[in-house]
């Protein structure tokens, strides 16, 4: 049950690091739950060779392929506890303990769309309605788009999504905003600002028809985008561990580490959305393959006699 690596967490950036390691003959221990962030999406791009492809069947691949390095260790378990400082650590689950002298805690983010509060999101998002334009914004372009948020974000998420489409309207959902030159800009640009609730979205399949608002007028849209998932990080490892806290754009909390992705606790390493919140799949993939190159080099400086 020792190894010197365990990763938790196997989307992108984990598995990522696995194959790193499985290549470097390092004995590694993968714990996944396979419930990953991006399997309501249908699919996945923007990461080269695989771009359009469902996230599972990525996953499935790189599981296959993974399956080789006889070093690496891949079990479905979930992770429920981490424990240890400075190369010294213990990971439990359910009926079992691992130790090792380094974990790579990939375990991201989840979308938690019902706290956004407009009836209907949760059938769109994924399908027709999306977080990040450079993943899904080609697909959308030149179409009717809405950008859902507050009064803050979405008009300034708004000007990205423009660059698609010149066809967008912000919702932001009964919130005024007040920014009197921020407007100007927006509607010089050709972008309408409605602030009254939605009552509902439209939807047929998953596919967005139109934004029903509080006074029952309908808005025809084709898709969207959200600047705000109300994401929060999947497990507590770091936070339990107490590592500290720096704040990133748009006042986002990140996790602080150096450049080697590790943090202050010497031995524990936070990569992919994990750290920053979102990071999407090829600079996750980076990450993952980055942290177990410099973990590579560590061990050999280790063992140097």
């Amino acid at each position: 049950m020792n190894y010197e690596v365990i990763i938790i967490g196997g989307g992108p950036a984990g598995m990522s690091a696995a194959l790193v390691l499985g290549r470097s003959r390092i004995k590694t221990l993968v714990l996944n739950t396979e419930n990953p962030r991006n399997g309501v999406t249908t699919h996945s791009h923007g990461f080269l060779t695989q771009d359009g492809k469902h996230p599972s069947e990525i996953f499935k691949v790189a599981k296959q392929q993974l399956s080789k390095y006889t070093s690496v260790t891949y079990k479905k378990e979930k992770a429920v506890y981490v424990k240890g400082k400075n190369n010294n650590f213990s990971v439990g689950v359910q009926h079992n303990t691992y130790s090792a002298k380094r974990v790579i805690v990939a375990t991201g983010h989840k979308d938690n769309i019902t706290e956004i509060g407009i009836e209907g999101l949760s059938e769109v998002y994924g399908k027709s309605v999306y977080p990040c334009p450079f993943c899904d914004g080609f697909e959308m372009a030149d179409k009717k788009l809405a950008v859902f948020g507050d009064a803050l974000m979405a008009p300034m998420f708004s000007k990205t999504i423009s660059h698609w489409s010149k066809n967008v309207i912000v919702f932001t959902n009964g919130e005024k905003v007040k920014d009197k030159e921020l407007i100007h800009n927006l509607n010089k640009n050709g972008i309408q600002i409605i602030d009254k609730k939605i009552k509902k979205l439209l939807s047929i399949e998953g596919q967005l028809k139109g934004v029903e608002l509080i006074d029952d007028s309908v808005i025809e849209r084709d898709g969207g985008f959200l600047p705000d998932t109300k994401s929060t990080e999947s497990t507590d490892f770091a936070k339990k561990m107490n590592i500290s806290i720096e704040i990133g754009h748009f006042g986002m909390e990140l996790y602080k580490v150096d450049d080697n992705k590790e943090t202050e606790i010497k031995g524990f390493y936070i990569i992919g959305d994990a750290r920053i919140g979102w990071s999407g799949v090829a600079s996750s993939v980076s990450e993952g393959s980055e942290v177990a190159a410099i973990i590579t080099h560590q061990i050999i400086g280790e063992n140097w006699k």
